[in-house]
């Protein structure tokens, strides 16, 4: 799936936020961060609306979920490892 997205905010250091319509879903996205002793508490939010959404509330729930623990899982994971951000796009 091809996505453009739209960057709504950028706060240097402590937010990004962005959107985009995917197959009659519109999808807002934003992350957080927050300096804290021995690194940076990062947090997200996600919000989807739509027909698509209204007609499977619990299935659209469980899918984005899903999807903000593998944006977690990635981001914990690259900023974990000793490598270039590089290796870990396209996964």
């Amino acid at each position: 799936m091809h996505v453009t997205s739209t960057v709504t905010k950028v706060d240097r250091n402590l937010c990004i936020a962005w959107g985009a319509p995917v197959n009659g879903i519109d999808g807002v996205h934003l992350w957080t961060f927050k300096k804290v002793k021995g690194g940076v508490l990062a947090t997200t939010e996600e919000s989807w609306a739509g027909a698509p959404v209204d007609a499977d509330i619990p299935g659209n729930q469980a899918a984005l979920e899903a999807g903000l623990t593998d944006w977690v899982n990635r981001l914990k994971s690259t900023a974990e490892s000793k490598t270039d951000c590089a290796v870990h796009r396209g996964r």
